[in-house]
């Protein structure tokens, strides 16, 4: 049982640090982009506002 649970832990672990790195390699490319987004959508509003 010691075995399977030293198995896991290290898994899971290994899993963790992985994907910890994968999130720190995609997030300087997703934060320009949402920002961007973001100005976007309120620019939107802002004509619409004063379109009107």
């Amino acid at each position: 049982m010691e075995a399977i649970t030293t198995s896991l832990t290290t898994a899971i672990t290994s899993f963790a640090g992985d994907a910890m790195s994968a999130i720190g390699a995609i997030i300087p490319v997703v934060l320009p982009i949402m920002g961007a987004l973001v100005v976007v959508g309120l620019g939107i509003r802002v004509f619409k506002k004063f379109a009107k």
